[in-house]
């Protein structure tokens, strides 16, 4: 059931801190998004973006704060099995399973709805190859679907990770560095693809980058992290992509002052 509450975030971090031992990787005072919001992270290796993805996803569990995602709140390993199937992430490896056909990895974007042991066999419902087939013809794979992932390019495999995503029929999709991999010529066809297929379903999309200029074609927001903290936040229009590649490739968090993108920081830096 798709979230609808008025004037509520989909996504809400309170207080918010993850450490391993005496070393803090994320602390995240307040960060608020809202549905159908295409919000793009900003921020060097090691800022914190991934753990961020992965907190709202359920995969890290934070040391201290609170995290509601789709109106929950994650107290307890049943709460986030039950959001897990509405929380999509495309992670930077892709996890694709190269023996495998493509339209057999898109499928498993649908174990949340058939059963496992149907799947072991490759018994989908005649509804769900069709939806696969659908969305394989929707990010331009048409007539590839019996094809070995193995055998693909670097491009296409990052269309079938996309496809697969959406095959999962959620209402958040999680992109950690989506197109990291890809030749710059090629990145930015991709990521509008993707951005067309989350606004098309009216889905809410974080996306980590490191490419500035990207983000301002595409975002409705942008976050700027630094330290696991996040230190800058404007709608991309304010984003100076000059200033915000010397922050990401070259600099630490700013001491006071404007944030790295020129703009003072916004609600939820630290």
């Amino acid at each position: 059931m798709a979230f609808s509450p008025a004037n509520e975030p989909i996504i809400e971090l309170n207080g918010v801190r993850v450490a391993y031992g005496a070393t803090t990787v994320l602390e995240v005072s307040s960060l608020r998004i809202a549905p159908a919001e295409c919000v793009f992270v900003l921020g060097r290796s090691g800022s914190g973006k991934t753990t961020l993805a992965r907190v709202i996803k359920s995969r890290v569990i934070p040391s201290a704060g609170v995290v509601r995602v789709l109106g929950t709140e994650l107290h307890s390993p049943l709460d986030r099995r039950r959001l897990d199937r509405r929380i999509a992430m495309i992670d930077q490896e892709f996890f694709l399973v190269p023996r495998m056909t493509v339209v057999a990895n898109v499928l498993m974007g649908s174990l949340g709805r058939v059963p496992v042991w149907q799947s072991l066999f490759g018994w989908y419902p005649v509804a769900e190859w069709e939806k696969a087939e659908s969305i394989l013809d929707e990010v331009e794979l048409d007539g590839l679907g019996g094809r070995r992932v193995e055998a693909l390019s670097g491009g296409q495999r990052q269309r079938v990770a996309i496809a697969r995503a959406l095959m999962q029929e959620a209402e958040i999709l999680l992109a950690d560095e989506p197109i990291s991999n890809l030749d710059p010529e090629l990145a930015e066809d991709a990521l509008r693809l993707l951005v067309r297929c989350v606004q098309r379903r009216g889905m809410t999309l974080l996306v980590n980058l490191h490419q500035p200029r990207l983000a301002r074609l595409f975002a409705t927001r942008f976050l700027g992290l630094a330290d696991g903290r996040i230190v800058s936040e404007s709608p991309p229009e304010r984003l100076d992509a000059d200033e915000a590649e010397e922050f990401i490739h070259h600099s630490g968090a700013p001491a006071g002052g404007p944030d790295p993108a020129g703009v003072p920081s916004g609600r939820g830096a630290v």
